[in-house]
This record gives structure tokens, C-alpha cells and sequence, in this order.
């Protein structure tokens, strides 16, 4: 079958990582000035060993309220802690947190026009691990991208991230496309790994001197040991490229 459809990873591929060292420096640090604000008294290396591969824990479960599984997340460290939040604190923690670190990522130079171009001839999605959606959507609407994609998918909001090929197949239905007539463009082995075992064709970008360590994507107390970036293995299928203009050409 022809491809119909291109599908998008966003952090790392769409958005490019600066010094992750240093935002997640800047996060830890936003996010105790916050909780400290709301009673914690504990110095900041202690909290810093109980935010500790924060975004790697098991999902905490939903109560009915309506949190997202970020803010879901703050409200179970409270709990640890002995602080006290109301839902609507944890919602203002949880944006003034994630903007703090996103402040070390930008858009890709080409992801616009190169959006752009692939709209007027092929579907194009959006699959992303993200657990706090709201912040998604304020940074594809930043950047005028949101209206650009066919179907939006994001983990918190269906309850499984990549490499999951369930996630992929969401995305797939709500195109309605098949897996053969679909290429997936990630940066990572989970971006390959979900995209073939969902039938789709893996397509991997790898920037000179920005490669994605995984250690890019959770705080970790051991950030300060500095980070590596590259490493991840890839099936004999997948194709790498190393700047997104080429997809115009290719697909």
C-alpha cells in the first residue's frame, strides 16, 4: 500500500532538547518553591530524593476528579509529604512546573513548513507520552500546529504510552488508516518498537550532537553525573533520517 498517512512523536522529534540537565535543575527547583508555598519544610535534597524518577512510577490511580496523571502525581507526593492540596493548587503547580522545564526546548526550525507541506497531501497525527495533555495543546497552539493534525493522541488521556502498540492503533482508528499505509517518525527504541509491532513503517531522527537519552525524560537525583545523549539500538527497518525537511521528499 502507499503511505497516506505520517505520524509524529513531539519531544525530541517536533520539539528539539536543549540542556535537559539544566531544566531539570530548573524543575526540581520550581517545584519545591511551589510546595514550599504550600507548607512542605523539608530542605530541597530531600525532596529532590523523593521526586527521584518522578515520571517513571506507576500511574497513580484516578479519584473522579478530573486531575491529569501529572497532577495526579503532585497530589500522591503531598500525600507523602504530609501537604495538604486543593485540586486547584495542584492544577496552577502542575502548569507553572512543566513550563519551568520547558523553557530548554524549542521547535525544530523546519517542523512548521515541513507540516505544512506534508498536510496538503497526506493525514497527519500526533502520538505523544505526555501526562499532563493541557500542556500539549498549549504548545502545538503556540505554535499554530494543532490544526495541522488529523488525531491528536496522548497517553494521559487514554491510559497507555508508548511502546504500546495500542496507542498507535488509537491513532490508527482515528484516522482510519491501516498500519501499512502509515510511517510513525520518533527519536527513541519505544518509537520504533510501538510503530512496528502496530504495523507501522519506523521512521527515526537522530540530529547531529541531539540524540535523546532516556535519561532526558524523568528527573533523576543522579543529573548531576551529566547526560550522555544517543545509544538507543534500532530494527534493521527503520529508517533514520537527520533533519525533518527530508520527509517532504521522501513521502
Amino acid at each position: 500500500m502507499s503511505i497516506r498517512g505520517i505520524f509524529f512523536d513531539l519531544y525530541g522529534t517536533l520539539l528539539v532538547y536543549g540542556d535537559m540537565q539544566i531544566a531539570w535543575a530548573d524543575w526540581l527547583e520550581v517545584f519545591y518553591g511551589c510546595m514550599k508555598k504550600q507548607g512542605l519544610s523539608i530542605p530541597i535534597d530531600s525532596f529532590s530524593r523523593h521526586c527521584d524518577r518522578f515520571f517513571g512510577r506507576e500511574n497513580p490511580s484516578p479519584a473522579g476528579e478530573g486531575l491529569t496523571v501529572f497532577e495526579r502525581r503532585i497530589r500522591t507526593l503531598g500525600v507523602e509529604l504530609g501537604v495538604e492540596l486543593t485540586a486547584g493548587s495542584i492544577g496552577a503547580m502542575a502548569n507553572t512546573v512543566v513550563s519551568a522545564w520547558q523553557k530548554h526546548i524549542s521547535i525544530d526550525d523546519e517542523a512548521v513548513p515541513v507540516l505544512r507541506s506534508l498536510y496538503r497531501r497526506k493525514i497527519l497525527c500526533l502520538i505523544s507520552n505526555f501526562d499532563h495533555p493541557p500542556h500539549v495543546y498549549k504548545i502545538l497552539s503556540q505554535y499554530g500546529l494543532e490544526s495541522l493534525f488529523a488525531k491528536i493522541v496522548i497517553s494521559a488521556e487514554i491510559g497507555c504510552r508508548k511502546p504500546d502498540p495500542v496507542i498507535f492503533k488509537k491513532a490508527l482508528e482515528g484516522t482510519g488508516l491501516h498500519g501499512s499505509e502509515a510511517v510513525y517518525v520518533g527519536d527513541t527504541e519505544e518509537d520504533v518498537t510501538g510503530a512496528i509491532a502496530a504495523s507501522m513503517k519506523p521512521v527515526v531522527i537522530r540530529r547531529e550532537n541531539n540524540g535523546t537519552d532516556r535519561r532526558y525524560l524523568d528527573y533523576s537525583i543522579e543529573q548531576s553525573a551529566g547526560l550522555t545523549p544517543g545509544g538507543n539500538e534500532l530494527k534493521d527497518s527503520t529508517i533514520v533520517i537527520s533533519k525533518l525537511s527530508v520527509l517532504t521528499s521522501m513521502f
